[in-house]
């Protein structure tokens, strides 16, 4: 494949995911309101991510962890490559891999690289397309983001 076909098929690849999940986000504000919480907190060991109002739960999601940005070295580096992140966040990331290795895309197959926020985005969104992800959210840190996609969401039942 040639350097300009290979190009245009990741361009393509990579508009089509953003489409994916931009709509897929839109749902989850229309319907969730994800954005207009006041709290969220994620927890590996249950691989969850909990939005909450003064202490009270509002909506649960599950997740796996896509990957992370880090904004003091400037490199993205997948869930998978990931020593603190379990195995439970991040058992249907070779569903990501494997596609990037059928493709040629090495964005998807090496463990870290050089990038940044836009990056992390496009990773996540061809993540959350690979995984017919609800959609996606990132939590900042000290030294950059995580990424992750939500697999399944609900209200909490709060009566």
């Amino acid at each position: 494949m040639t350097e300009t076909l290979a190009e245009e098929k990741w361009i393509a690849q990579v508009t089509e995911s953003h489409n994916y999940l931009t709509d897929r986000q839109d749902e989850l504000v229309a319907q969730y309101k994800l954005g207009e919480h006041k709290r969220f907190d994620w927890d590996q060991d249950t691989g969850s991510l909990v939005f909450s109002n003064d202490g009270v739960v509002a909506v649960i999601a599950k997740v796996q962890f896509v990957g992370s940005v880090s904004t003091t070295s400037n490199t993205w580096l997948w869930s998978w490559a990931n020593s603190t992140v379990r195995d439970n966040v991040k058992d249907q990331m070779h569903i990501v891999r494997d596609f990037g290795e059928r493709s040629g895309f090495a964005a998807l197959t090496t463990d870290k690289w050089e990038a940044d926020e836009v990056d992390g985005w496009e990773m996540t969104s061809i993540t959350a397309w690979l995984l017919n992800a609800k959609g996606a959210y990132r939590t900042p840190s000290e030294n950059g983001f995580t990424y992750m996609v939500i697999t399944e969401i609900q209200w909490a039942n709060n009566e």
